[in-house]
């Protein structure tokens, strides 16, 4: 990153209000409620869409909640029963209400995106991001044969993304890693399965999608070693299918519930912003990223926002935002650490069963930390 009094900007000499580079959900959520609000906003991907993309593609009913217009059109199945496995554990527990709903992501980002254009965001693919700079009181993005100009820059192209790899610093930051793969739906009826006893450090999903099933192996540190034959090893034995799509890898942004703010470089912090995996949103305990991505994304907004009506500065108002999200992170990350690094442990505290309904509970709805605390606090007595 670097501060140049000036460099062309794109064709049509456009002061956008705010560029968003990423258009995954973060990205969207984002661009959506600023265009809404009137906002110029440049939505850029390196990427087409449709494009494949690792996720299990199960959204929360925290996150159907968060979005601003109904999915309904991509939802492949409703889901009311998670299953729970480890060592010496099964449990299946389940809802009159729904736990989850089963999307496939690619078709999920799509219609975001969609709907996203639709509200007035301008979509544009671009070349590799080169440089990001500085110009007076606007942020130029260069790319590898373009320049555009805008007031903000939202960072939304995730956990490997070139913004915070230009803008940012810091320890804060790591990343976790996931595989999957889709295979035929076996005869039978599928839950929803998070098998803790699966990999080291981490776990395997079992994600139905009516006519397929995602089947999924994560780590919150991308050093665990997860393999592609580990994965296939545990689809042919757990769900016994030979029929296999192609392996996909994704890496995971973790590190927001340790900082108040990702550590953006000085000169640039009042103009930059990073959402989603670009700023470290991703729950470590159970590494869902949509939930994080659509509040960090609408947080950045709102920040947005917040300066352009003069009532503040966004980097305040974006912290603002997020201090609530960021205790859940912090919260989760110690329960990661400890539940991790001592497995068995964890497993018998799921036999409990107030354990695995707090659990379904805090992965469909959030967690009351206060709440959760006190009971922990009275199952020792």
């Amino acid at each position: 990153m670097v501060d140049e009094p000036y460099v062309a900007m794109d064709a049509g000499g456009q002061l956008w209000d705010a560029i968003v580079v990423g258009a995954g959900p973060a990205g969207c959520a984002a661009a959506y409620d600023l265009a809404l609000a009137g906002q110029s906003v440049l939505l850029v991907d390196k990427r087409d869409f449709p494009r494949d993309k690792a996720c299990a593609g199960g959204l929360t009913i925290k996150a159907v909640k968060a979005l601003r217009y109904s999915i309904e059109p991509v939802v492949r199945q409703v889901v009311r029963r998670v299953q729970l496995e480890g060592e010496g554990l099964s449990s299946s527990l389940k809802s009159r209400d729904p736990i989850c709903v089963m999307t496939v992501r690619s078709e999920l980002d799509e219609y975001c995106l969609g709907k996203t254009i639709e509200a007035g965001a301008h979509f544009r693919r671009i070349g590799t991001l080169q440089q990001i700079a500085r110009c007076k009181d606007a942020v130029q993005l260069i790319t590898n044969g373009e320049t555009y100009r805008a007031r903000f820059l939202v960072g939304a192209d995730g956990a490997s993304g070139q913004v915070r790899r230009l803008c940012a610093a810091g320890s804060w930051f790591s990343q976790g890693f996931a595989l999957e793969v889709k295979t035929a739906m076996p005869r039978g009826e599928v839950d929803l399965t998070f098998d803790f006893a699966a990999v080291p450090d981490g776990y395997a999903w079992i994600f139905p999608k009516g006519d397929h099933l995602n089947v999924g192996v994560y780590a919150p540190s991308s050093a665990t070693g997860l393999t592609r034959n580990r994965l296939l090893s545990y689809v042919t034995q757990r769900v016994k299918t030979e029929t296999l799509d192609q392996v996909i890898g994704q890496y995971l942004g973790i590190g927001a519930g340790g900082c108040e703010t990702e550590y953006v470089q000085p000169e640039m912090r009042d103009r930059v912003l990073l959402v989603g995996d670009a700023g470290g949103f991703v729950d470590p305990l159970t590494g869902e990223g949509i939930y994080g991505a659509l509040v960090s994304g609408q947080a950045a907004a709102s920040a947005i926002l917040c300066e352009r009506r003069g009532e503040g500065t966004a980097v305040e108002a974006f912290a603002g935002c997020l201090s609530g999200y960021r205790q859940t992170l912090r919260f989760s990350l110690r329960a990661a650490s400890a539940f991790y690094a001592n497995p068995a442990r964890g497993f018998r505290a799921m036999r409990l069963p107030f354990v695995r309904r707090t659990l379904v509970k805090t992965y469909t709805h959030g967690l009351n930390i206060k709440s959760l605390s006190m009971r922990i606090a009275l199952s020792r007595c």
